[in-house]
């Protein structure tokens, strides 16, 4: 997964950074807002542990045009809307990784062609087929949110991108080089579980069951896609990073979606 943003991640040693600075670069990471050039440095800890603070702020600010979207639209065109903006927002990397991860996963017969496949920026049939289940998925879950919806996208987006922290910080990359290899910095487990205790408690908080019930399913979506990696080419990618997002993402607002 390529990260879209203005400028990669520079040299700068995060011991000259603030812990304001290295907290800032989570949102640099996981979106395409333009931040000053000190956000985009290498991640520390508190970088990864801040992927849900930066979850739950892209999550406040969908969920805000949620709100406003309301008044104004039917709840089937509002939701393709906030979709639509979130998806704007994170520059599409995420959607990008989740479509490179299922064509290197399932079209190439060893380890290294899958690997190939997934640097390819093309995108192929399974690619295409992941992307548009998944956004049907999480389209039909999010229209049909009922009296979750004021708080539902602020947490399915926080716990999606905690999830990504979460398997940042337990993870094995599957090449020296790519998004797994930055983020192995001192404490990046402790990070990582610190990351998805944050969402997690903020999704029971405000929705009881129902955020317990996402806040496992992220586990799960991290679980099985970090064994499907290591199973099919040896460790994670920055792609599979993109592919927790969306699916855990998926998986939060179904369980939002759910009858009581």
């Amino acid at each position: 997964m390529t990260t879209p943003t203005a400028s990669p991640p520079t040299a700068t040693a995060p011991a000259r950074r603030s812990l304001g600075w290295q907290a800032l670069s989570a949102l640099a990471f996981l979106s395409v807002i333009p931040l000053p050039r000190r956000a985009h440095g290498l991640p520390t800890a508190i970088t990864l542990a801040c992927f849900a603070p930066a979850g739950l702020l892209l999550g406040g600010a969908v969920a805000g045009l949620d709100l406003g979207l309301g008044h104004v639209l039917p709840v089937g065109a509002a939701s393709a809307v906030v979709l639509a903006t979130l998806v704007g927002l994170c520059g599409a990397m995420h959607l990008d990784g989740l479509m490179d991860s299922a064509d290197g996963l399932f079209g190439g017969r060893d380890p290294a062609r899958r690997l190939e496949i997934m640097r390819d920026s093309r995108v192929g049939g399974y690619g295409v087929a992941a992307a548009a289940l998944v956004l049907l998925l999480q389209y039909g879950a999010l229209a049909a949110i009922g009296t979750a919806r004021p708080f539902a996208p602020l947490t399915a987006v926080g716990l999606s991108r905690a999830a990504s922290a979460f398997a940042l910080g337990i993870a094995r990359p599957a090449r020296a080089e790519g998004l797994g290899s930055v983020f192995s910095v001192n404490r990046r487990a402790l990070a990582g579980t610190v990351a998805l205790g944050l969402a997690a408690a903020a999704a029971i908080v405000l929705g009881g069951w129902r955020g317990v019930g996402a806040s496992a399913v992220a586990v799960v979506v991290v679980l099985g896609v970090v064994a499907l990696f290591r199973r099919r080419v040896g460790g994670m990618t920055g792609d599979g990073f993109g592919a927790i997002v969306e699916l855990s993402l998926a998986g939060a607002l179904l369980c939002f979606a759910a009858h009581p």
